[in-house]
């Protein structure tokens, strides 16, 4: 019953708000209308609407249109169509500052400047990648307005509680999730993922867990799917080969076999292709075929 009162007050929220097409001030109101709605966050900090800031948008005729994001209502129906808006506070700063203090540089510039963030329902900044995408609005509905139904649950097992099985889980979601995005994307979602298992291994570094060495090889090979992911066959076959195949556990060599068909599938080198095909699940083969078809 419970579940079902908060469901209704959720949609209510969301009814009302997109109606009104105000900004949530509240991060955690926009986080339940974003799991709800399965968007990404549009984040400016508050502040940096107390002045001018010009962004750009192109219309529906191809014209290339400049707005003024902190007098001009009428493109925030457009930016609730594809994302949850988010007024971020700079009382949030210190928070944010801290839980980012490992991810280098780049991020933390990303997070201190005033330019728009799409972030994820943790908090987490997707668009790192610095060009002219950064403030046209158009490139970044095209870009990053992502439907996050598939990293559902896992957003929600995450939010409920931080540990290592749902950071893992959620970074292993999000490498799969990259293959059904923008190819000018997909290594940013990849960035994304690592965020998550950065944490996962901080938490496996502190357990005494008698699987630690199972993860720990685990996690070495879904960083060599994301190579695979990026298109980096050569690569991933250089750290495969490192690999002694009596080392791999029992329980992660159904993975290891899947990477190394697919490396070879996209190096197209079949007389070793063959040797593991038999090796692998006909799930994994349709996602081997996936992750081919969207490098070629």
């Amino acid at each position: 019953m419970k579940k079902i009162v908060l469901f209704v007050s959720i949609a209510l929220i969301s009814i009302n708000f997109c109606t009104a097409q105000e900004w949530f001030a509240n991060f955690d109101f926009a986080k339940k209308l974003a799991l709800v709605q399965d968007k990404m966050l549009f984040v400016v900090w508050e502040e940096s609407l107390d002045f001018p800031y010009p962004i750009t948008y192109t219309s529906n005729n191809g014209d290339l249109v400049f707005i003024d994001l902190s007098k001009n209502d009428n493109i925030d129906e457009v930016i609730w169509e594809h994302f949850i808006p988010v007024l971020l506070s700079e009382s949030n700063y210190d928070e944010l500052a801290a839980k980012s203090k490992d991810r280098g540089a780049r991020y933390i510039a990303k997070l201190n400047d005033d330019s728009i963030k799409i972030m994820d329902v943790n908090r987490n900044i997707l668009n790192l990648k610095p060009s002219a995408i950064e403030q046209n609005l158009s490139l970044l509905i095209n870009n990053y307005s992502l439907k996050t139904t598939f990293l559902k649950q896992d957003l929600i097992n995450y939010s409920n509680k931080e540990n290592f099985r749902t950071s893992f889980n959620l970074g292993s979601k999000y490498i799969d999730f990259a293959l059904f995005v923008e190819k000018d994307t997909r290594n940013e979602v990849i960035e994304l993922a690592n965020i998550y298992f950065e944490e996962s291994k901080k938490h496996l570094a502190a357990s005494d867990s008698d699987t630690k060495e199972v993860y720990t090889q685990r996690l070495a090979l879904l960083s060599i799917k994301e190579d695979l992911v990026l298109d980096k066959p050569r690569r991933a076959l250089r750290l495969l080969k490192k690999m002694e195949v009596s080392a791999i556990a029992e329980r992660n060599y159904s993975l290891y076999s899947f990477l190394n068909y697919t490396t070879f599938k996209l190096l197209k080198d079949e007389k070793n292709l063959n040797l593991w095909q038999s090796k692998i699940s006909e799930a994994d083969l349709k996602k081997a075929e996936l992750i081919f078809n969207i490098n070629n």
